[in-house]
């Protein structure tokens, strides 16, 4: 399996804005103090689960997947 340097990868971690990816994607960011928050694409979310740093541009889900 090919392997990116960690070049290619730090240098695409610095320049795609992970906000405006989630974004255009369609998932609508709103302000959460300094990050931005929203409903998760991958589930089914009533309330934003979704958290998106933009400085550090890293995503976290804090919900856990409950499906059976």
């Amino acid at each position: 399996m090919a392997r990116f340097s960690d070049e290619v990868i730090n240098r695409i971690k610095s320049e795609v804005s992970l906000i405006r990816l989630v974004e255009t994607s369609g998932v609508a960011l709103k302000p959460h103090g300094k990050d931005k928050i929203g409903r998760c694409p991958f589930h089914d979310d009533k309330t934003p689960s979704l958290v998106v740093s933009p400085e550090s541009n890293l995503w976290n889900q804090n919900k856990e997947d409950t499906r059976s």
